[in-house]
């Protein structure tokens, strides 16, 4: 049985280093036109661009190495049927699930590898990506400046712009606030113009089209403010330029946390959210004890243990909003509502994480799924559906990958458990294999493919 084990998966070995490449190169594709603008237009170092390239693998590869099992359980197992060496082996009372069992093992230590990757290699892999980005974009700042994001990259300044022509430079409904020190603090807005950066000067220019400038030399003096409405503004920023400085930060995303990081940052932020709701018990029993001290004077007034007293952090608006409520009950319904928005906001970010936990182990789990799916669909199929087959994979394949981004988009909504969000997909091609490979073995007709097959009944029709 051995050799037999041996056989089938010599047989899918190259198919699925072939689907692996073939994939790959897909993936490569979408992001290749990013790479070459940021060698070519950017003028950034071809070395970097080709770290920037490796690194982004790691996030592709948590995807292709499970896309890669279907297409070679497909082709390997057709290409066995289809040279009627399944039949050999069922004549020689090898059942199917015995033919698949060393394929579903191969398959497990895949998985098992894909988690260890998931948790070890991906993590580290999306940091180090993620902090190169950033030395890229202080590096060039033109980089930094994005459609409809603040991007503080230069020193000073705070841009933003609505729409950006990478290739012409062209902007349009621009707002630049200088905050340098030293300087009057000065915001200029702009319909439109253009941005470019001159390598001999070592400056960002900004020529700017009707606009405005607003300044206040004297914040504290309101009769300062002056505003200057212009046509045609030309603004140099200097010394924007500099080489590549690489730094290391310290926080970390999602995607670039393990297991067990999330695990203790859900731990973190739960501690964090029964502080809030022990805060709400303390203010709830002060409350309480103050109504009942108005009605039973000789009722004590209740406090709040020390601990608790003061727990929770007050901004700059929220003071005032304090300070300035009508009354106390007001005052303490507000406090109630800050409290309750940040335990809604402390759940929100331990949905996302348990999400990303979940999403860990449940893709790699796909490894099986798609073994399971794919043998049957090859068999049945054989040599005249294997078009067919693959089709079939290719639409099982979409719905897998659709149901996991929905459900992820579901569980950050909170309208899902994170559990199911990430396991449904896995439980829902697990019921249609085992449909298809218990009628496999029975050797029943779960799918007719003359029927299927609209393009042959058409021709047939046609005769």
């Amino acid at each position: 049985m051995f050799i037999l084990d041996r056989y089938i998966l010599k047989n899918h070995l190259p198919p699925y280093l072939f689907s692996l490449l073939i994939i790959t190169f897909v993936f490569v594709m979408d992001f290749i036109l990013e790479f070459i603008d940021l060698f070519i237009s950017k003028g950034v170092d071809l070395l970097i661009v080709l770290e920037v390239f490796v690194l982004s693998l790691g996030h592709m590869f948590a995807l292709i190495i499970p896309m890669s099992v279907m297409p070679a359980t497909l082709m390997a197992f057709g290409q066995l049927a289809a040279e009627n060496e399944v039949t050999a082996m069922k004549a020689t009372g090898i059942s199917l699930y015995r033919m698949i069992t060393p394929v579903l093992v191969a398959a497990a230590l895949l998985g098992v590898g894909l988690v260890f990757y998931q948790n070890d290699v991906l993590p580290e892999s999306n940091h180090k990506l993620v902090n190169l980005m950033l030395d890229i974009g202080k590096m060039t700042p033109t980089l930094e400046i994005k459609e409809n994001i603040f991007s503080s990259a230069i020193d000073g300044y705070t841009i933003l712009v609505r729409e950006k022509n990478d290739r012409t430079g062209e902007i349009r409904d621009v707002q630049i606030f200088q905050t340098k020190k030293g300087m009057i603090p000065t915001t200029i807005i702009a319909e439109r113009g253009r941005m470019y950066f001159i390598e001999e000067e070592n400056v960002l220019r900004f020529e700017l089209e009707d606009g405005e400038i607003h300044e206040m030399p004297d914040p504290k003096d309101i009769e300062t403010y002056r505003r200057t409405k212009f046509s045609h503004y030309t603004l140099n920023i200097q010394d924007t330029e500099r080489g590549l400085e690489r730094s290391q930060r310290s926080y970390r995303g999602d995607r670039e946390m393990s297991a067990a990081m999330m695990r203790d940052r859900i731990a973190e932020l739960q501690a964090e959210i029964d502080g809030y709701r022990g805060d709400m018990h303390a203010n709830a029993m002060r409350d309480m004890a103050g109504a009942l001290s108005r009605v039973m004077p000789g009722l004590s007034a209740w406090k709040a243990p020390a601990e608790q007293t003061g727990s929770v952090p007050e901004s700059a608006s929220e003071a005032r909003q304090r300070r300035t409520a009508r009354n106390p009950a007001e005052q303490q319904l507000y406090a109630l509502e800050t409290l309750m928005r940040r335990i809604v906001g402390l759940e929100g970010q331990i949905f996302k994480y348990e999400v990303e936990i979940h999403k860990k182990y449940s893709i790699p789990f796909s490894c099986i799924i798609f073994v399971l799916l794919g043998a049957p669909l090859a068999i049945r199929s054989g040599r005249k559906g294997m078009t067919m087959a693959i089709s079939f994979s290719i639409f099982f394949f979409l719905v897998y990958y659709v149901f996991l981004i929905g459900g992820e988009k579901l569980a950050d909504r909170r309208l899902l458990d994170p559990w199911l969000a990430m396991w449904l997909p896995n439980m829902l091609l697990l019921a249609v294999s085992a449909l298809l490979l218990w009628s496999t073995v029975r050797e029943s007709q779960t799918i007719n493919w003359d029927r299927v097959n609209l393009v042959k009944r058409w021709r047939e029709r046609d005769r």
